[in-house]
């Protein structure tokens, strides 16, 4: 059994299928109100499974889960991971480049920990789509798991076109590959941490004034905090979705949606270092005059 929040990123579960165990061994277990994973429904869950003789092997926790960027306790679920002897992965694709940002580092203690991390640096780390990574600890085990040595084509030699020990189809499915990490090495030579880590810091701003300003119209609601660089709210009575869709259509700002108890969300994910406060004021007219056209047709 592996184990997760209710809010995990569907590729966990996608995952789970593509690596032949399928979803129905994937332990999908609640959040708090801040939409973290219950640590102490974890711990049941894997003291249940273990005593109906089930095997857990996996927790994953969310380093900016993709609806509101919640952070789950890493630390927390580190120390768990460290006690029942399964692996920690951690799924950073949204927040885990955070650490390069004074405000969101703190948050993400116990990071540092993971068996295995994957990040995104399509996201706030400002590389054009896509350019996911994935580092994990233990590079013997990685190697095993994808290597296919023995094939008389794929044979590493001692020189020569095939002479090297790191061959990058050894450590992943594809066998053909782009040369995906020049566009992160190429931005990090030219831009530095540092910087990266001021564009993440900017964004979180950005999403805090987005939250105030939502705050500040009684005819809008929001309906999540500020995590990391997300802002979950709502035009009260209206259709979000289409309101969403007719900012898309625009082409002025382009929320997208997601569901949140059961309701629809206008979802604004703050990546692009080319974002400004007349973006931010932007996005809160306009939802605002769409709901406001909505609500004086009925």
């Amino acid at each position: 059994m592996a184990y997760a929040s209710t809010a995990v990123h569907a590729c966990i579960v996608r995952a789970m299928d593509m690596t032949g165990l399928g979803t129905e061994r994937l332990r999908l277990v609640e959040t708090d109100a801040e939409g973290r994973i219950s640590l102490a429904a974890l711990e049941a869950a894997i003291a249940a499974d273990r005593a109906a003789g089930l095997k857990p092997f996996m927790v994953v926790g969310s380093a900016g889960t993709v609806d509101i960027g919640a952070i789950d306790d890493l630390e927390g679920l580190a120390d768990i991971a460290a006690r029942e002897g399964i692996t920690f992965h951690v799924d950073g694709a949204l927040g885990a480049l955070g650490i390069l940002a004074a405000q969101v580092a703190p948050k993400l203690k116990g990071i540092e920990r993971a068996d295995s991390l994957a990040l995104d640096f399509h996201k706030l780390g400002q590389a054009p789509y896509d350019a996911g990574l994935l580092l994990v600890r233990d590079a013997a085990a990685h190697k095993r798991t994808f290597s296919y040595g023995d094939e008389p084509y794929l044979r590493h030699a001692e020189r020569g076109l095939a002479g090297g020990e790191f061959w990058p189809c050894d450590f992943g499915p594809d066998l053909s590959r782009s040369f995906r990490a020049f566009k992160v090495w190429f931005m990090l030579k030219t831009y530095g941490l540092d910087a990266l880590g001021e564009v993440i810091d900017r964004a979180c701003d950005l999403a805090r004034a987005l939250a105030t300003e939502v705050e500040a119209h009684p005819e809008l609601e929001l309906l999540s905090a500020a995590g990391l660089n997300i802002v979950c709210f709502a035009y009260r009575g209206a259709d979000n979705a289409a309101i969403a869709a007719d900012l898309q259509e625009a082409g002025r700002v382009a929320p997208s949606t997601t569901t949140l108890a059961g309701r629809t969300a206008i979802r604004a994910a703050i990546v692009n270092h080319r974002t400004e406060m007349q973006d931010i004021a932007a996005l809160v007219a306009g939802v605002l005059d769409l709901g406001r056209a909505q609500t004086r047709r009925r």
